[in-house]
């Protein structure tokens, strides 16, 4: 009499991932019924997805429709301007104020666009407030210039020498870019 010992066939044998032939694996994709390992496995709407059936074909929180984006830069532009019109005003107080603008730009895109998150939002965020605070921040200096110049012509006929325009960008612009990098800041810590 023989004693071999035979395998038994009728016990499911483990899977290998496609993507990972080295790991055993017992699940499968929901959709295209591929062996996969957890570290390939998504989570889908009705159970486990591979990598290729669970990606979405189009992602909500980064996606953007071209209506969209001209509000969202109609938005983050204004309160860009904002920023930069009142940095003339505020001096370099507007650091602490502008991160807290940042925050506020970030909310309003929020509640504009919708919830949306990622590099694209970001970049919009960030041109927004650049080209508006650049466009506000300019218009508080040609402001400021004029009413400098009426000043200047009463002083000058008392004897007190013009300041030129040059000393007048080099005083009073970095407070409209140190407002804006600080704006920026505040948009990103709030949109990372």
């Amino acid at each position: 009499m023989s004693t071999a010992v035979t395998a038994d066939l009728s016990e499911p044998q483990p899977l290998h991932c496609y993507r990972h032939p080295e790991r055993e694996t017992w699940v499968r994709c929901g959709r295209c019924d591929q062996p996969i390992c957890m570290k390939c496995a998504m989570e889908g709407p009705v159970g486990l997805r591979c990598k290729v059936c669970g990606k979405p074909s189009r992602d909500a929180l980064s996606s953007l429709r071209p209506s969209q984006v001209a509000v969202g830069l109609a938005v983050a532009g204004g309160l860009g301007a904002a920023v930069g019109y009142f940095s003339t005003q505020f001096g370099f107080f507007m650091i602490i104020i502008g991160f807290f603008a940042g925050t506020f730009v970030a909310e309003a895109l929020d509640r504009t666009i919708g919830i949306k998150r990622g590099p694209r939002i970001l970049a919009l965020a960030i041109a927004g407030i650049l080209v508006g605070g650049l466009l506000g921040g300019g218009l508080g200096l040609v402001g400021m210039w004029r009413d400098f110049q009426a000043f200047a012509e009463s002083a000058e006929a008392a004897g007190i020498p013009n300041y030129p325009f040059d000393a007048f960008l080099l005083t009073n612009a970095p407070t409209v870019l140190i407002a804006l990098v600080a704006t920026i800041v505040g948009a990103y810590a709030r949109l990372r």
